[in-house]
């Protein structure tokens, strides 16, 4: 019997099983409230499995897709410069919520460089890089969000990021690679990580 207690639950997140009972595929995708509600009792199940974090219907997503599909490198999000601030400032916010960390890091090449080359060394980091991961175009810059990449894991990453882009091209193409893992007690707040990202981001 559902008791007084798990009928309110289910009111509040919206997700009560015997509304979705009966219902085909096609009908759960052609109404977004059914399909909210159908991903959140999936998240809440995948937090009774993996317990020890908060799984969010983006999380969900890609490990289905995972699942499905296998890891795919041309998966990697590329996108304009203009979007970087928009989606540095959710991965903060997603990991002061989850107490997940994550890396910013800046890749600079050097000021005297054809279409060419940028294309070939981008081609080497997106290689280089996971699907959860997102790469930001700017002139002779390539600005990366690393999802849960740690402090301890960013010196192989680097090394191999340079040895992809050697493969495929010249190291020496590379001016800077720079790196800021967060949380980071010098850069508590987000406006202290944007300041940093654009400091490095900056046309000289």
């Amino acid at each position: 019997m559902t008791t007084v207690t798990e009928a309110a639950k289910r009111v509040a997140s919206g997700s009560d099983p015997e509304e979705l009972a009966g219902r085909d595929l096609g009908e759960i995708c052609a109404d977004a409230n059914l399909a909210r509600r159908l991903s959140r009792m999936l998240a809440d199940a995948a937090r009774d499995a993996a317990p020890g974090r908060e799984w969010s219907i983006e999380d969900l997503r890609e490990v289905l897709e995972v699942a499905v599909h296998g890891p795919k490198l041309d998966r990697v999000q590329t996108l304009e410069g203009r979007y970087f601030r928009k989606r540095l400032r959710e991965q903060f916010a997603n990991a002061e919520r989850y107490a997940e960390p994550f890396s910013c890091v800046v890749v600079s090449l050097v000021p005297v460089h054809s279409r060419e080359t940028y294309t070939a060394v981008m081609d080497g980091v997106v290689e280089s890089l996971r699907r959860v991961d997102m790469v930001f175009l700017y002139k002779r810059r390539l600005a990366l969000i690393l999802p849960r990449m740690r402090k301890d894991a960013l010196d192989a990453f680097v090394a191999r990021l340079r040895n992809v882009v050697a493969v495929g091209t010249d190291s020496a193409n590379i001016e800077s690679i720079e790196c800021l893992a967060c949380p980071d007690p010098a850069y508590p707040e987000m406006s202290n990580v944007l300041d940093w990202a654009e400091d490095r981001l900056r046309e000289i």
